[in-house]
C-alpha cells in the first residue's frame, strides 16, 4: 500500500463513535458467574454458514474463575441479542484437549476459508493462547495450543487476549497475523506480533508491535488490526482507559502516531474504561464493541459511529507543561526560609519537620500514615483549578512514599504518589472515604519506564471531578488512575506530603522543587501582559579572582520583581521599573570559573510568576 504525502491520514480521519449502550445486561443472563464480562468478538455468521442461529454472533466471557467462551446472537448488529442457551460453549476443562484450567477467557474468531471452519482463540491459563474448531461456530470439537509463554521469550509471564486476522501483507508468506498481550517479569504489558501459516502453529516475532507510554500508562493490550478507508490501524486500550489508534503498514512494522479513538464520555452508564475495542463495518454502519466499566465489573457495550460529528483536533504540546512561564499567585517556588503562612497551613504543626532548603521542600518521611503526619496545604479553591509540583522521592522499603494529597480530614483524602508497596513501587492515586480505600489494580500501577529520581505529579479538578496524572519527562503528562468525585470528597486542602506507615522502615526524605497552580483566566491575562526581560552575563577578574556578573533589563511596561540565581549565591530585586535594571556580580572565591548557566525569576506586582529564564556565562581564568 503506497500513500501520496497529502493523503496520510491524521486523527482527524478517525470515526466518531457515539454511546448505544450495554448488550450483557447483567440480571438477566442465564450464564453469568462472575457478574463481569469481557473481550467482545463479532462473527458474520451469515455470511459463512448454512443455517445459523441469527445473522451476527458475539463472543464474549467472563475472565475471573471459572470463565467460559459464550455467545449472543443477532440478526441485527443493532440487536437484541439473545444468549445462547447452553453457554458456556468452551469451559475450563475439555479432555482430552486439556484439563482443569483456572479460567478460559478472551474469545476471538474468524473464518478459515481453507478449512470450511471457524477458528476459535481463546487463553486459559493466562500463559497460555489456545485455538479450537467448529463447524458451525456452536459446537467446537478440536483445540491446541497456538502460543505460549516460552514462545514469548525469557521474562515472559501472561501469554493472552489474542486477536487473529488474515494477514495484512499478501506477500509475507503467511496466512493470518495475530496480535495478543505479553506480559514480562517487570510487569509492564506490551503487544507483540504473531504470524502462521495455517492457524495453528505460530512464529512470534521478537520485538513487540506496540509499548507503553506516557498517555496509556504502564499497560497497553486488546490489541486488534482494523481497516478504515483503505488504511490500516492497530486499535488497543491502556491503563488508562482509553483506546487509542496507531497507523499500520501491511507488514504490521511501521507503526504511526499515537491517538485518541474512544473514551467513554461519563454521562449515564458511560463511565470507566473502555478496553477491547472490536469494530465492525456493516453497509453504510460501523460500530463499536467493548469492554465498558472497571476491570473486576466489565461488561460489553456498543457504540455506533455518527457520521455527522467532527473529531475534535488531538491537543498539540502544551507550550508551558511545567507552568514555569506563567503560574498562579498562590505557586510557590519553595526559595524562601520558611512557608509564607499566607499561603499555607500545616495540620498537626506540632509535629512538623518540614523544612526549606536549597529552594526546594523537604518533607521527612513521617513513621505514620494520613492519620498521624504533618501536613502542609493550601486552600482548594471553587470551580475548576489545577496542581502541579515536581518531586525527587526514591521509596526502597514498605511503605515509603511522597506525593500530593487532596485532603478533608484524616479518614477523607486522596492521594497521589509513589510507593513502595507489597509488591514493589507502585503510582498511586488513591481515594479514601470514611476511612476506607479505593485501591484495585487500575488505582494502583507499576511506574512507567523512564520513571526517575525526579518526576512531575499533577492534580486537575474541573468542578466536578479531579484527574491525576503523572509526567516522566517534564514535557507529557498522562492522566494516571480513575478520578475523584469532587462532590462525595469535599476536599478543603491540596499540598506535598511524605510517610512511611510506621517505624520499621528507614526515614527518607521527599524533596519538592516547586508547587504552581496553573493560572486562572485572568492570572494568564496578566502573564500576557508581563514584562519581558532581557539578560546578559559576564565573566571578569578583579583583584586575582573570578566574578560572574548577571544583568536582567526589565523591557516590558509593569513593573517586577527579579531575582538572579547562579551557583556562587542569589539576590533578589523588588520593583523593578520598565527600562530598568537589576544587576549583581557574583564572587566566585577562586581564581577560575568554568562555563555554566545563570537564570532569572520574574515574578509581578501581584505575586504571580512570569516565568524563568537562562543565560549562559564563559568560562575564565584569572592571573
Amino acid at each position: 500500500m503506497s500513500t501520496a504525502a497529502a493523503d496520510v491520514p491524521s486523527a482527524a480521519d478517525l470515526p466518531v463513535f457515539e454511546y448505544r449502550g450495554v448488550i450483557t445486561d447483567k440480571e438477566s443472563m442465564s450464564y453469568n458467574p462472575t457478574d463481569e464480562f469481557i473481550f467482545p468478538s463479532v462473527f458474520h455468521a451469515g455470511a459463512y454458514l448454512d443455517d445459523p442461529l441469527g445473522e451476527w454472533y458475539l463472543y464474549y466471557a467472563p475472565h475471573d474463575a471459572p470463565g467460559g467462551i459464550s455467545l449472543m446472537y443477532a440478526d441485527s448488529l443493532e440487536g437484541p441479542w439473545t444468549e445462547y442457551a447452553h453457554n458456556p460453549i468452551v469451559a475450563n476443562e475439555w479432555l482430552p484437549f486439556y484439563e482443569r484450567v483456572s479460567h478460559v477467557s478472551s474469545p476471538d474468531v474468524l473464518w478459515d476459508d481453507a478449512t470450511d471452519q471457524v477458528l476459535l482463540y481463546f487463553h486459559g491459563e493466562n500463559s497460555t493462547t489456545r485455538w479450537a474448531t467448529s463447524p458451525d461456530g456452536v459446537t467446537f470439537d478440536d483445540s491446541g495450543v497456538a502460543v505460549t509463554n516460552a514462545d514469548g521469550g525469557a521474562g515472559t509471564t501472561e501469554t493472552s487476549y489474542a486477536r487473529v486476522v488474515e494477514h495484512p501483507d499478501p506477500s509475507s508468506g503467511y496466512r493470518f497475523a495475530m496480535t495478543y498481550m505479553q506480559n514480562r517479569t517487570d510487569d509492564i504489558r506490551r503487544i507483540k506480533v504473531a504470524e502462521s501459516v495455517d492457524g495453528k502453529a505460530w512464529d512470534v516475532r521478537p520485538d513487540p508491535l506496540v509499548v507503553p507510554d506516557a498517555a496509556t500508562g504502564t499497560n497497553v493490550s486488546g490489541g486488534n488490526l482494523w481497516e478504515w478507508e483503505g488504511q490500516l490501524y492497530v486499535i488497543y486500550h491502556g491503563s488508562t482507559g482509553i483506546t487509542f489508534a496507531r497507523t499500520l503498514d501491511p507488514t504490521m512494522t511501521q507503526v504511526g502516531p499515537r491517538w485518541e479513538l474512544h473514551k467513554a464520555s461519563g454521562v449515564g452508564d458511560d463511565t470507566g474504561r473502555v478496553a477491547a475495542p472490536e469494530i465492525v463495518t456493516d453497509g453504510d454502519e460501523t460500530y463499536l464493541f467493548y469492554e465498558s466499566g472497571d476491570r473486576l465489573g466489565a461488561t460489553i457495550a456498543w457504540a455506533q459511529r455518527d457520521p455527522d460529528a467532527v473529531r475534535p483536533p488531538e491537543p498539540g504540546q502544551d507550550p508551558d507543561p511545567l507552568r514555569e512561564q506563567c503560574s498562579g499567585a498562590a505557586s510557590d517556588e519553595f526559595d524562601g526560609a520558611a512557608l509564607d503562612p499566607a499561603r499555607w497551613s500545616v495540620v498537626r504543626p506540632g509535629s512538623a519537620r518540614h523544612e526549606l532548603a536549597d529552594g526546594a521542600l523537604r518533607i521527612p518521611t513521617y513513621a505514620t500514615g494520613v492519620a498521624g503526619a504533618s501536613l502542609p496545604l493550601q486552600a482548594v479553591p471553587d470551580g475548576p483549578w489545577e496542581v502541579t509540583t515536581a518531586v525527587s522521592v526514591s521509596p526502597t522499603e514498605r511503605f515509603q512514599q511522597g506525593g500530593l494529597l487532596l485532603y478533608r480530614d484524616d479518614a477523607n483524602y486522596a492521594k497521589l504518589d509513589l510507593v513502595h508497596g507489597s509488591l514493589g513501587p507502585r503510582l498511586e492515586f488513591i481515594w479514601r472515604q470514611d476511612g476506607t480505600d479505593r485501591n484495585t489494580g487500575f488505582d494502583s500501577v507499576v511506574p512507567p519506564a523512564g520513571l526517575g529520581d525526579t518526576f512531575w505529579l499533577r492534580l486537575a479538578s474541573d468542578g466536578t471531578a479531579v484527574q491525576a496524572s503523572v509526567s516522566v519527562d517534564g514535557v507529557e503528562f498522562a492522566p494516571w488512575g480513575r478520578t475523584v468525585d469532587v462532590a462525595a470528597l469535599g476536599a478543603t486542602g491540596v499540598g506535598p506530603f511524605a510517610m512511611r506507615g510506621s517505624a520499621t522502615p528507614p526515614e527518607i526524605v521527599a524533596s519538592f522543587d516547586w508547587f504552581r497552580w496553573t493560572p486562572t483566566a485572568a492570572e494568564a491575562a496578566a502573564c500576557d501582559d508581563a514584562p519581558a526581560v532581557e539578560v546578559q552575563t559576564a565573566t571578569r577578574c578583579l583583584a586575582g579572582r573570578a566574578y560572574v556578573a548577571v544583568t536582567a533589563r526589565n523591557e516590558g511596561d509593569a513593573a517586577a520583581t527579579v531575582r538572579l540565581v547562579t551557583p556562587f549565591g542569589e539576590r533578589t530585586v523588588a520593583d523593578v521599573g520598565p527600562g530598568r535594571s537589576a544587576y549583581q556580580s557574583f564572587a566566585t572565591r577562586s581564581t577560575s570559573v568554568a562555563a555554566g548557566e545563570a537564570t532569572v525569576d520574574v515574578t509581578g506586582t501581584d505575586g504571580a510568576q512570569h516565568g524563568s529564564l537562562s543565560a549562559t556565562y564563559d568560562a575564565l581564568t584569572c592571573g
